[in-house]
């Protein structure tokens, strides 16, 4: 199995939760944008700096992973991926990817510690 380094770190994530992280921090941004351009009928500002900072945070608890200590890694992403999900929790998905992410995060950046 190949694996992605954090930031240079000598842990390494699974390249499948290297790619759910950053594609889950990428769908966060783009919703926040999508949000105020195209549904101008429900925009609500509150929802859009929260996919913001789901998104930074996600990419943030990735990238501390190599700096930092696991933890705070882990706690990062998950923070993150909670409030990515909580708003957008009519979709189903999201969720239970948001939780996927969380566990497959969890288990690799902590395996290493």
């Amino acid at each position: 199995m190949s694996s992605l380094t954090a930031a240079g770190s000598t842990r390494a994530l699974p390249v499948y939760t290297t790619v759910l992280a950053w594609l889950f921090a990428a769908g966060c941004v783009a919703m926040a944008i999508w949000v105020p351009v195209f549904d101008r009928a429900n925009w609500e500002l509150a929802g859009s700096i929260s996919y913001l900072a789901a998104g930074v945070l996600v990419a943030a608890g990735w990238v501390a992973l190599g700096r930092t200590s696991p933890r705070l890694a882990v706690a990062l992403v998950t923070l993150g991926a909670l409030v990515g999900g909580l708003f957008l929790v009519w979709t189903i998905v999201v969720p239970v990817v948001a939780l996927i992410l969380i566990v497959l995060f969890a288990r690799g950046a902590l395996r290493r510690s």
